[in-house]
């Protein structure tokens, strides 16, 4: 089994030689550096190097695999780093617990002080005395996930890195790119099949009496001009100014939204939601953002009557369908999840829908972040290789009982 490196608690203390210091200013420089602060200097470099004249193997392997975790660490799980990606559903780890905390939480009601008496719920034993606790309600789907960024270093490369300060230099870039590229990557997957997940439950339960979970602008355009049927091909195309009555639609949902509501959240009780201002988040898909701006800004000169504010552009919900060799509407706007059978659509199928072109959501509905870090060292003699670990878990969260409703576009017959 590789050796482990606890590095979960952000470590930046270099251990292959507790006599020098130039190993643990660099990973401590290496930490700020990969937040966006200052460079680590040629100074340092060189007197790493110089310090590794005296480290064994090991010691050096460990090193490196140190200023792996650094990058990596920083790079997946510091805020300030992670809000470069754009994504809008990531939280570090500290904000995912309290936050979860806090949406778990009902608010109590404003009563007189004789109605304390009354509380039954959430009693704790306190040695001879009784407390009550707020009495905590979930309505959570969520889960973990694990996966791994892995260096593999030769014997050449190795010492290629020790060799001079440009050879470190070389081989911090390396690690930067592949961390930045990896995590990248997989923080918009992460993201996506949480947003995506979230959409599912909201398409599976689809509208009932007192709840709103999708809005079709085609029937709403159908009902706000009174037009009988019309399909979503001619929708797109404009007929009879469909596209100019979008923008009034989206401004009346996040009014909705983000005013006390019981109409956009799964919760069954009568208690309303709404969104603060700093969590609301509205995802568009581009496609249809660009038909529809291009119409809006076509036909008035009155911008600030037209702009759509607040909205993040993706280019699909999913990437292209697997069978596809067309970039088409609904390739783009295809949601295709699996699920358990508690979530199933009505006929007990996975829910596999196109026309699906956009998301008005509680930040704090659809949560991910990583939970665990850790480094692991593989030597393999024979071969003259070190495997460089990053091994990281994954947790994410669906909060159905905060709003959130999902826009399409469909026939009306």
């Amino acid at each position: 089994m590789p050796e482990e490196i606890n590095v979960s608690e952000n470590v930046q203390v270099a251990n292959t030689n507790p006599t020098t210091y130039s190993a643990e200013g660099f990973l401590n420089a290496a930490a700020a550096q990969a937040k966006g602060e200052d460079a680590i200097s040629q100074q340092m470099y060189d007197g790493v190097v110089r310090e590794a004249g005296d480290w064994t193997l090991g010691q050096k392997e460990q090193f490196l695999g140190q200023l792996s975790a650094q990058y990596c660490d920083t790079m997946y799980t510091d805020a300030s780093w992670t809000d470069k990606y754009g994504d809008l559903f990531f939280q570090n780890s500290e904000e995912f617990g309290s936050i979860v905390q806090i949406i778990n939480t009902e608010m109590p009601k404003v009563r007189e002080n004789r109605a304390w008496a009354d509380i039954t719920d959430g009693r704790v034993s306190l040695g001879q005395n009784y407390g009550y606790l707020p009495v905590v309600k979930e309505q959570l789907t969520g889960g973990s996930s694990s996966w791994a960024v892995s260096h593999v270093l030769t014997g050449t490369m190795l010492d290629a890195a020790f060799k001079n300060g440009a050879g470190l230099r070389r081989f911090e870039s390396n690690i930067k790119l592949q961390a930045e590229n990896s995590g990248r990557y997989h923080i918009a997957r992460m993201s996506a099949a949480n947003r995506n997940n979230f959409i599912a439950e909201k398409l599976a339960a689809g509208n009932s009496a007192g709840k709103i979970n999708v809005v079709n602008l085609v029937a709403e355009y159908c009902s706000m001009t009174g037009t009988a049927s019309m399909t979503a091909q001619n929708f797109l195309n404009n007929t009879n100014g469909c596209l100019r009555m979008v923008n009034r639609i989206f401004k009346k949902y996040k009014a909705l939204t983000t005013d006390l509501t019981t109409l956009f959240s799964m919760d069954s009780t009568t208690e309303g939601k709404f969104i603060p201002d700093g969590r609301f988040t509205f995802t568009l898909i581009a496609d249809f953002a660009s038909l529809l701006e291009s119409e809006l800004y076509s036909t008035t000169f009155h911008d600030n009557f037209v702009t759509l504010k607040g909205y993040r552009e993706i280019p699909s919900w999913q990437g292209l369908r697997g069978n596809s060799t067309t970039a088409t509407f609904d390739d783009f706007t295809t949601i295709n999840v699996g699920r358990d059978s508690s979530v199933m659509d009505s006929d007990g199928i996975e829910v596999n829908k196109s026309g699906v072109i956009g998301l008005m959501a509680d930040k704090w509905a659809i949560m991910h972040t990583i939970v665990k870090h850790r480094t692991a060292i593989q030597r393999d003699d024979i071969k003259d290789l070190t495997l460089i670990e990053n091994q990281y878990t994954d947790r994410y969260i669906n909060n159905l009982m905060l709003n959130g409703v999902v826009f399409t576009i469909e026939d009306v017959a």
